[in-house]
């Protein structure tokens, strides 16, 4: 697994859609044939106010614009629940990396927080927490506020420590970890220089995204049993569906968790839809290999919802690619098979428009704005990056309007 990314696995292109022109700010890629709904023929609409647009259509997707200078743009890209924040990495030419915020899509590069530095979130206020490292290597962790950057204070007794969230108030919730000991820990916006709070005893558990009330959502076990945490430090197994062996929450807003199941290979076969796919293109099931499970320790992924009110999960056999972002109203982003798609709480599916490679990683609370990047079939995001660095290529990271 890899620990710097709530995403569990790289997404399958199943059609090639090659960005034109990615440097240019804004540049509209595509858009989706869902527009407004027309009134009927006959029905007078005079004088009364238009229906608000359908969630998430007539969307269309524009690349991020880099600051201006040079550099390259990387890492995931974070945003805050309204949709205009967002934040990402800043590769120089010099090989140092820096934060940018983007606000209504403009770019701002930030002051400079350590080496290696990554925003990990950003509240509707603008404010930043993240990770870097000291010149000697030493993790760091800090916030960006009041157009300043402050150090968190370490987490004694612990080997790394990750801030995932940060809440209206500016208070940030996160993660510590010595081996596969993990505490959820938090730090007072009034006073980061002190010493954290842990929430959580240290336990074999992994957390994986922090929602804005401070519920934290990840594994637990070496089995990958989806668990989640509550601001008062009880946690609880979050449930598997019927044929699922193992599961992951990756994020989690307003009551509402998502990730994915792993389900065997017969359980995909028989609940999927045979369709035709473009030649040459296989879909991206990720394979995981699980011991002792039923089916000989094959399992396939499936994105996955659950609802942490009641408990329910809900999963969709016929994609298989982790549901990657949730907001307070139960929608979810699901990449891959094909493109990039949203899931409604009731379980209809709107594709998104623009490349099939999308990988979206944020949605707003309103359902008009979302940010992501493109990650290609066959190559995983940190390999991407790097590419990108070496050869000094344009930015890939998303934004839809809907």
């Amino acid at each position: 697994m890899q620990r710097r990314r709530r995403r569990y696995a790289a997404v399958a292109a199943a059609t090639a859609f090659a960005l034109a022109g990615t440097a240019v700010a804004g540049q509209v890629l595509g858009r989706s044939g869902d527009g407004d709904r027309a009134a009927p023929i006959g029905e007078t609409v005079t004088g009364m106010p238009a229906p608000a647009p359908a969630p998430f259509s007539a969307c269309t997707v524009s690349v991020l614009p880099a600051p201006p200078g040079k550099g390259v743009l990387s890492g995931e890209v974070v945003a805050d629940p309204t949709g205009r924040y967002a934040a990402a990495s800043l590769v120089q030419p010099d090989g140092t990396i820096r934060p940018v915020l983007w606000t209504d899509g403009e770019p701002t590069v930030l002051p400079g927080a350590g080496g290696n530095a990554q925003p990990r979130a950003v509240n509707s206020a603008g404010v930043v927490v993240g990770t870097s490292s000291s010149d000697g290597g030493a993790p760091m962790a800090w916030i960006y506020r009041d157009r300043h950057v402050v150090k968190l204070a370490p987490v004694t007794g612990y080997d790394w420590w990750v801030p995932l969230s940060v809440d209206e108030r500016g208070d940030v919730t996160g993660e510590a970890w010595r081996g596969m000991r993990f505490a959820v820990v938090s730090w007072a916006y009034a006073e980061p220089l002190e010493k954290p709070v842990l929430v959580t005893k240290p336990a074999d558990v992994r957390g994986s995204g922090v929602g804005g009330d401070g519920t934290v959502v990840g594994t637990r076990g070496t089995g990958f049993a989806p668990y989640a945490w509550h601001v008062n430090g009880s946690g609880r197994t979050l449930e598997l569906p019927p044929g699922a062996a193992t599961g992951q929450a990756l994020a989690v807003r307003g009551g509402w968790a998502a990730g994915w199941v792993g389900l065997s290979a017969e359980v995909v076969a028989s609940k999927r839809p045979v369709a035709p796919r473009v030649q040459g293109t296989e879909p991206d099931r990720k394979v995981l290999d699980m011991p002792g499970t039923a089916t000989g320790g094959k399992v396939i992924t499936v994105p996955a919802r659950w609802d942490l009110r009641t408990g329910k999960v809900t999963h969709w056999p016929a994609r298989t690619t982790p549901a990657t972002a949730v907001n307070a109203s139960g929608w979810v982003a699901v990449p891959g098979d094909g493109g990039p798609a949203v899931v409604s709480p009731d379980g209809r599916t709107t594709a998104l428009p623009g490349p099939a490679d999308g990988y979206p990683t944020a949605l707003s609370d309103d359902n008009r704005r979302l940010y992501g990047e493109r990650v290609p079939l066959g190559t995983g995001v940190d390999a991407r990056a790097k590419e990108r660095i070496s050869k000094g290529a344009a930015a890939e990271l998303l934004m839809w309007r809907c």
